[in-house]
């Protein structure tokens, strides 16, 4: 009889659930030293699944209780916007993608402020950074505020790109 191959995505998915490596070897025949190295070489992320766990049950429970028509509105609005964001997703990486090839092939100082500004975007989009920021720094301070060299940008970008530069030099 042949060994049955290890189902390593079993063995993730126990480990993100929370599971020790001693359980995890139980229900995968997996080594535990050897769950325990590729988890660290992975970087698996342990207790990642229960609070997905947690609202999904909550979510569950709460859905069952609507009447069918309730629940055909749910399912579909539900649809429309996991299609809308799969649509953004994809959308922002080609933008992303572009405004990067862009910057590489024609350089500038706007060019990489627009850049940067698209690629904050698609992070948002992509769920990487929240919408909206946790938290808020104020810094409220009556001392004067002053800067030896200032840095004058003109509408130019060329202009403004000398004026860079000439900050950077210190001169």
């Amino acid at each position: 009889m042949a060994r049955k191959k290890p189902d390593w995505e079993k063995a993730r998915a126990l480990f993100e659930a929370g599971k020790s490596y001693r359980e995890i070897e139980k229900e995968t025949f997996i080594d535990a030293s050897n769950i325990a190295k590729k988890a660290k070489k992975e970087d698996w992320q342990k207790d990642f699944l229960p609070a997905l766990i947690k609202d999904t049950v909550r979510v569950t429970r709460d859905f069952t209780t609507l009447s069918t028509t309730q629940r055909d509105v749910v399912t579909t609005e539900v649809n429309k916007q996991l299609e809308g964001l799969q649509f953004y997703e994809t959308e922002a990486r080609k933008v992303a993608k572009v405004a990067v090839k862009i910057l590489k092939s024609e350089p500038s100082i706007i060019g990489a402020k627009t850049a940067m500004a698209t690629l904050k975007e698609g992070m948002i989009v992509e769920g990487l950074v929240p919408f909206y920021p946790n938290s808020t720094t104020i810094n409220n301070t009556n001392a004067q505020q002053t800067n030896p060299n200032p840095i004058n940008f003109s509408i130019d970008p060329f202009e403004a790109a000398k004026e860079y530069q000439r900050y950077v030099d210190g001169k």
